[in-house]
């Protein structure tokens, strides 16, 4: 029987990293992805100092890409700081009706930043969100495409503080953890562009790799053989910035 080992992949689980001052804030408006492309919501992920949506492929259409999103200053929001995320091109339900995204319509870190995300409207392929902030901060927007197994992904992240963004994928991310040997993909963004990355699990090197030219990556690594148990994952580019799943 194969022993099951528990990491952090379930979503909004994450500490701090080191903040950095290099990554480029924007305090207004800001639009990005392509118009035309059609996706389906997959996960919503938020931390402390992260939020990253994850889109994976839409029988809708076979233009596949970033979708149009646009992310607005909110006034009067009852937060220090508040933003409207509205993505077109995009639902969370396939357009034969079933779910493509499962999770929570509002999650809570309970930081000192992030407070809260919320799905807010869904009509005609235009899914929109709140996100709500405990202190006064811009974010970094990040947005990318990768491949996940035979299955294209595409992510929009919103860090906050200079932290850089993580996500990790896998085929059994339900409960009960992840078997010793199963293949895990880490994706990352805002990290020291073509800098070696070290992806580690519980303070153990489990995976090398390199940042593209615009500080993101993807790569694939296998659960290691560990006593079960609850594990921090850990990508750094060996400057300050890092980002984990899962707090001890």
């Amino acid at each position: 029987m194969k022993r099951a080992l528990l990491v952090a992949l379930l979503l909004g689980a994450a500490c701090a990293p080191t903040p950095t001052a290099k990554l480029p804030v924007t305090c207004g408006a800001t639009t990005g992805g392509h118009a035309g492309a059609e996706t389906q919501l997959r996960f919503v992920e938020a931390s402390d100092t992260e939020i990253v949506l994850t889109f994976g492929a839409s029988s809708a259409s076979n233009v596949f890409d970033v979708p149009a999103f646009e992310l607005t200053p909110l006034e009067g929001a009852g937060s220090p700081r508040a933003y409207r995320l509205k993505v077109s091109g995009s639902s969370t339900l396939n357009p034969d009706g079933t779910a493509s995204y499962r999770g929570l319509k509002g999650l809570e870190p309970g930081g000192r930043t992030v407070r809260a995300i919320d799905l807010i409207d869904e009509a005609a392929r235009v899914v929109t969100f709140t996100v709500a902030l405990e202190r006064d901060v811009c974010p970094f927007v990040a947005a990318k495409v990768y491949q996940y197994g035979k299955s294209p992904r595409a992510q929009i992240a919103l860090t906050f503080g200079g932290a850089s963004a993580l996500t990790i994928e896998t085929i059994s991310d339900a409960v009960g953890g992840a078997p010793i040997g199963t293949p895990v993909q880490g994706s990352g963004a805002g990290y020291e562009p073509s800098s070696n990355i070290r992806i580690t699990i519980g303070g153990r090197l489990v995976w090398d790799t390199t940042a593209n030219a615009d500080g993101t990556f993807d790569s694939g690594f296998w659960i290691p053989d560990r006593e079960p148990g609850l594990y921090t994952v850990t990508a750094t580019d060996g400057t300050v910035t890092s980002a984990r799943r899962r707090c001890a």
